[in-house]
């Protein structure tokens, strides 16, 4: 009885070693590898400011032009105390293929010698106009990706504020300004971060 089961036993190794070199066998003759490569297209993110492209931290000066259209004591074309105008900014990213926030910040500079411009507010897209809170409030939004906005047009109104409560400039101040040869400067910063998940 005991060599019956030895037998068995060595007759069962001997049928579980036989099916494990059958299968490696039989795997071994389906076996084969490939490899490649593929070719995955890359996001674009060309957002043009005013039709310039931002991608290389573009100065966007000479693109930003100021409108004051005057008033009956203000000449139009002109800065002055209380003279309010505009300037636009057209955003344009069809050309970008991911979602992304904008933000606009403003400020006079700090080589202007009109210190009292502030933005007052802003439109989108020829809408209505959009006081700020306090002067030179940043204007923000995202845009996601399936948005089917491909294009903002920002208006963002200008003022040389002249209310004695907020000014930093007196009224000598502002006839030196005024007699001075060089230009009033508005600074004007525009950041896009892309979202990533």
């Amino acid at each position: 009885m005991k060599n019956h089961k030895k037998l068995l036993m060595l007759l069962s190794s001997l049928l579980i070693l036989s099916l494990i070199f059958l299968v490696i066998q039989i795997y071994a003759k389906y076996l084969s590898t490939a490899n490649g490569n593929t070719q995955m297209a890359i996001a674009r993110w060309n957002i043009l400011v005013n039709d310039l492209s931002i991608k290389s931290n573009t100065d966007i000066s000479s693109s930003i032009i100021p409108e004051f259209p005057g008033n009956e004591n203000i000449s139009s074309g002109i800065i002055a105390p209380t003279a309010e105008g505009y300037f636009d900014l057209n955003l344009n990213f069809e050309a970008a293929d991911v979602s992304f926030t904008y933000e606009i910040t403003t400020s006079v500079d700090e080589q202007s010698p009109v210190k009292d411009l502030v933005a007052t507010g802003y439109s989108i897209d020829g809408g209505e106009k959009i006081n700020f809170t306090n002067y030179n409030d940043p204007i923000t939004e995202t845009i996601p990706l399936g948005s089917d906005v491909k294009n903002r047009l920002i208006r963002i109104y200008v003022l040389w504020n002249d209310d004695e409560n907020s000014t930093q400039m007196d009224n000598t101040a502002d006839t030196t300004a005024t007699s001075s040869d060089t230009p009033a400067i508005f600074h004007v910063n525009i950041s896009f971060t892309q979202i990533a998940n």
